[in-house]
């Protein structure tokens, strides 16, 4: 009987990872088309200015010079915040207690990456929102092999099981004052842009609201650590409808793992949080201990995962 579950589970997992991999080409047929239009022959690179002489698949916006200079995060050394170099905050003994599992971002917030984002929330140039929710798609794609791979060899982030499933995915909240001001919620753009483009998750995850800012805060970039971790205390609260619509939202992902893959059922909500940059990781703390208490008002605990597009 062992054995006969054992191969009705690699069944089931050889046939949601064949019904990816017809999604990721159905995907790529549907973009190329896209693509030549939005970068016909001798167009301008949307960074440098320059003509365009070779297209970067995926990427026609981009020259292969500029594509070529982007800090990707292939190999997190810390394998808690993503970052790229040796990481003392996750390190530190005592401090605030973190609320999120891991996190993972599609590149090292490098100077060029700075001007990047500050054309897109700050200038209204909108093209490169796609390119930055393209980005933070090929990320989620790696961040969830590194899941699967962490649960097949059955391997534990300190007392809680991975698992490469989640069942909905949120954003860090703008304040008024902020959507006013740029009339759009980068975090979101990405969220959606992860669900869109991830290669593993082919769209068909719910991307949810559950969060909004008590008050206005200061721009995080101008704090120190200690000031950014005192400034997001009581800043972010749940939706009144928030229990309600992430209810609604879990009830087909759950379904659909309890009938093909009976092995993995659970008793947790598992959410992908995502926003623009990690510096800290103080917003992204704040944001998932209300999302714990979001889940638990459902009667399960929650496992909250960030993903943001740079990691500092």
């Amino acid at each position: 009987m062992g054995a006969e579950m054992s191969r009705d589970g690699n069944e089931n997992k050889n046939s949601y990872w064949q019904m990816e991999g017809q999604l990721d080409r159905i995907w790529s047929n549907l973009l190329t088309p896209i693509h030549r239009l939005l970068a016909p022959a001798g167009s301008a690179c949307l960074v440098c200015g320059k003509t365009i002489k070779e297209r970067v698949p995926g990427y026609p916006e981009l020259c292969l010079l500029c594509f070529s200079a982007i800090p990707w995060i292939t190999r997190p050394r810390c394998r808690v915040c993503g970052r790229l170099v040796g990481c003392p905050d996750c390190s530190r003994s005592g401090g605030v207690e973190r609320c999120f599992i891991m996190n993972r971002s599609s590149v090292a917030y490098s100077a060029s990456m700075r001007n990047w984002l500050a054309q897109y929330k700050y200038r209204g140039h909108e093209a490169y929102g796609a390119i930055l929710a393209r980005m933070i798609g090929r990320a989620i794609g790696r961040m969830m092999q590194e899941l699967h791979e962490l649960h097949e060899l059955n391997e534990l982030n300190e007392h809680k099981a991975v698992h490469p499933f989640f069942d909905a995915v949120t954003y860090v909240p703008l304040s008024e004052e902020r959507w006013r001001e740029r009339g759009f919620n980068q975090a979101e753009v990405l969220a959606k842009g992860a669900v869109l483009a991830g290669k593993r998750l082919g769209g068909r995850l719910p991307v949810v609201g559950l969060l909004r800012r008590s008050r206005h805060t200061d721009k995080q970039s101008f704090k120190s650590r200690h000031e950014r971790l005192h400034n997001m205390q009581g800043v972010f609260q749940a939706l009144p409808e928030a229990v309600e619509q992430l209810a609604q939202a879990i009830s087909p992902a759950q379904t659909y793992f309890r009938r093909h893959s009976p092995s993995h059922r659970r008793n947790t909500i598992r959410l992908l949080l995502v926003d623009d940059v990690y510096t800290t990781g103080s917003t992204l703390n704040a944001c998932a201990a209300v999302l714990q208490h979001i889940c638990r008002q459902l009667g399960m605990p929650g496992e909250i995962y960030s993903l943001t597009w740079a990691r500092s």
